[in-house]
């Protein structure tokens, strides 16, 4: 029989398609309710790293990911931990789940992993954001075939239209909506001239490097609060229920001295790409985590005994990184001794070299192969994988599920950490990762959920402890 696993009431802020605004939409509404005294849990669906930093400071709560695919049975726990469920004094009174792409779209036909179905996993309603640019009563039908796309489709309870022409308009489009779908508009947004968020490749710019954001999003907050029924908002939103399970989570033996692991995690402008959820698990696990900053800081703690360099957009700043000298050679001494896992734009840290824009930079050099930037977008999406040989998280034969997403390859010394293979089984198997410094070291291009593998992250913390793997 379901049952509540949260005391906080919540909903989902989904779409037609990508496009229409759901990031200024949910960020919107975030920052409205904490405006009226709300504390608010930000959350956003599926491996997005970017939108979260735009959630994350409306709401001023740090934005978790509910990422399907490498967890699917631990949605409502991660849910309950995010919004403080389990932690006396600091639990939410709101949770905002924003959506991924189209309300539909996940993995396959039956959009495994999509809004949809973390909307139905957790039993939350969804308000569904649609645009209304060039649609009056047209919209009515988009709304009633996404309410009824039977057996996949979650509770729509309410309609917000994006981009309407004015009060006239929004009353038509309201009218319609509740005539033929049954649904109520309980709010709308005029387009809002420098409203958009500035994009990169496939997705935002990070909030903290775009100047402005905090503006922005108060000023879409207030335009939105004038034509919302925040009201009927809080009233659809609703207690989560269904088959909650808890992970098993191994913890890792202190060091010698009877220290604990100290982790070192590069966060800064050029590094934020990571499950958020990875760094309360190693804390969880007996780990102490710090952040660190590649472009600004000398050098990470002394003390550190695990460097994490997650992804992001090493690139951008590959100036700013090669010109710190002293933090790249702090990594070149410190990997004769400590431990490094990188992912993604952490790995292209870890290369020779890198090349943007017609320039080529110098890097850390633990991998011996360069980095070029490519026009089309590599290995994009969900992916199954296997260890081919031990490293730092997997012994060889271990299986995992990730994400991949990025515009360049390492040319060089050849991958041979993972064999790897698109979830939905199409096209060829490719070989991922490196393992480094007689395997203290791992880097690759994979996005790994720590949630998904408990027990392959205390393995890590061991091996930086000085136990066995």
């Amino acid at each position: 029989m379901a049952r509540n696993f949260s005391n906080t009431r919540g909903f989902v802020v989904a779409a037609a398609s990508s496009g229409v605004g759901k990031t200024t939409v949910a960020s919107a509404i975030c920052r409205i309710l904490r405006d009226r005294g709300y504390v608010i849990q930000p959350f956003k669906t599926g491996p997005d790293f970017i939108d979260p930093t735009y959630l994350t400071l409306a709401a001023g709560r740090e934005c978790g990911n509910l990422d399907g695919h490498p967890c699917p049975d631990l949605m409502p726990y991660l849910y309950a931990e995010g919004c403080g469920s389990h932690r006396i004094g600091s639990e939410a009174d709101i949770a905002v789940v924003e959506g991924v792409m189209g309300l539909y779209d996940g993995l396959g036909a039956e959009g495994l992993y999509s809004t949809a179905w973390l909307a139905r996993t957790l039993d939350l309603p969804v308000v569904l954001l649609v645009s209304a640019r060039a649609v009056a009563a047209s919209v009515a039908a988009v709304v009633k075939g996404f309410a009824s796309l039977e057996p996949l489709a979650p509770q729509i309870t309410g309609v917000i239209a994006n981009q309407a022409s004015g009060p006239e308009h929004a009353e038509l489009i309201g009218e319609a909506v509740s005539k033929f779908a049954g649904i109520p508009l309980i709010g709308w947004l005029p387009a809002i001239p420098g409203d958009g968020f500035s994009s990169r490749h496939l997705g935002l710019v990070p909030a903290l490097e775009r100047v402005g954001t905090e503006e922005t999003i108060e000023r879409c907050a207030r335009e939105l609060a004038s034509r919302l029924d925040v009201g009927a908002l809080l009233e659809m939103a609703r207690l989560p229920s269904g088959r909650y399970e808890a992970p098993e989570i191994e913890t890792a033996p202190a060091k010698p001295d009877g220290s604990p692991v100290r982790v070192s995690v590069a966060s800064d402008d050029a590094f934020g790409f990571h499950y958020r959820e990875n760094w309360s698990l190693l804390e969880r696990q007996g780990a102490e985590v710090s952040m660190t900053s590649p472009l600004r800081d000398d050098a990470p703690p002394e003390d550190t005994d695990l460097l994490i360099l997650p992804g992001g957009y090493p690139e951008v700043f590959s100036g700013q990184l090669s010109g710190n000298a002293k933090y790249m050679e702090w990594i070149r001494d410190f990997s004769r001794r400590g431990f490094i896992y990188a992912e993604c734009g952490g790995m292209l840290y870890l290369a020779r070299g890198m090349e943007y824009e017609g320039v080529t930079r110098g890097m850390v050099g633990l991998i011996d192969a360069d980095v070029k930037m490519t026009k089309e977008l590599r290995h994009f999406g969900y992916v199954e994988a296997a260890a081919v040989r031990d490293n730092l998280l997997f012994k060889s034969g271990d299986s995992l599920r990730a994400h991949e997403f990025h515009y360049s390859k390492l040319v060089g010394e050849a991958p041979a950490a993972f064999s790897v293979r698109k979830s939905s089984g199409k096209g060829e198997a490719w070989t991922d990762g490196f393992v480094m410094m007689e395997g203290r070291g791992l880097a690759t291009y994979l996005h790994i959920n720590f949630y998904s593998c408990p027990g392959n992250s205390a393995r890590m913390l061991s091996l930086a402890a000085g136990g066995r793997g």
